[in-house]
């Protein structure tokens, strides 16, 4: 939930690291941002690699179900996603946008391909001043199958400290991120993750981005992680 329109794509991996007897984690994705017009875009994403993935965290398959522990690790092909993104409005230093992502089941079970589901949700921008950004978002994700809906929640602050020409340091940027998911079908299952990150300009508009996910609840992806991005502007 960006808050803006962008045109980029981007490499994400991520991996996650668990304690015995739990395997780790990891996830390999593409994704693709187009405009198609001034206030409207659309986002395309691609896992094409998952391994014990989950929506709110390991060893959980289904995150409105009871926890029940699982050491078995599975690996396969995510659930494509598309959002249509729409610009409800835009100041030099805000903007607010509504979309709605239609997660598709591709996915090798159990991990993923259970059900569609729908994800409606608002984000916001704001730079207050200077290279200050704060951005954030809520959505609420809807499986067709009735097995319960949850609640998204997303915060950001960062700081961008140079100039976008400088060479392999531009737009570098300092940031710290929050998600909260909510089961609102299983009251006692919430999982926040806090990432401290960066964000350099390399190039030629390439981008590289890097984050360490601190799980604060017991649902978790992992014990401790990382996530990158490899991201080109266009």
């Amino acid at each position: 939930m960006d808050g803006n329109l962008y045109r980029l794509w981007f490499f994400t991996f991520a991996q996650a690291f668990n304690n015995a007897p739990r395997g780790n984690a990891y996830l390999g994705s593409y994704t693709l941002l187009a405009p198609l017009s001034r206030r409207m875009e659309l986002i395309i994403n691609v896992p094409f690699v998952i391994r014990n993935n989950a929506t709110t965290g390991l060893p959980i398959i289904d995150p409105n179900r009871p926890v029940v522990p699982s050491t078995k690790s599975h690996s396969g092909f995510g659930d494509v996603s598309f959002t249509p993104r729409f610009l409800l409005h835009e100041t030099k230093d805000f903007s607010l946008t509504a979309e709605m992502a239609v997660v598709t089941p591709t996915g090798t079970q159990p991990l993923a391909g259970n059900t569609t589901t729908l994800v409606p949700a608002f984000g916001f921008w704001n730079n207050p001043t200077g290279g200050w950004v704060i951005r954030g978002g809520l959505g609420l994700g809807i499986p067709m199958n009735g097995s319960g809906d949850n609640l998204i929640s997303q915060l950001a602050i960062g700081n961008t400290f140079t100039d976008h020409d400088v060479p392999l340091f531009g737009d570098f940027t300092l940031y710290l991120s929050a998600v909260v998911n909510t089961s609102l079908a299983y009251s006692n299952q919430t999982s926040m993750t806090l990432t401290p990150g960066m964000r350099t300009h390399l190039g030629n508009d390439w981008y590289f981005l890097a984050g360490l996910p601190i799980p604060l609840t017991k649902d978790r992806v992992g014990e401790i992680g990382m996530i990158f991005w490899f991201m080109k502007a266009w």
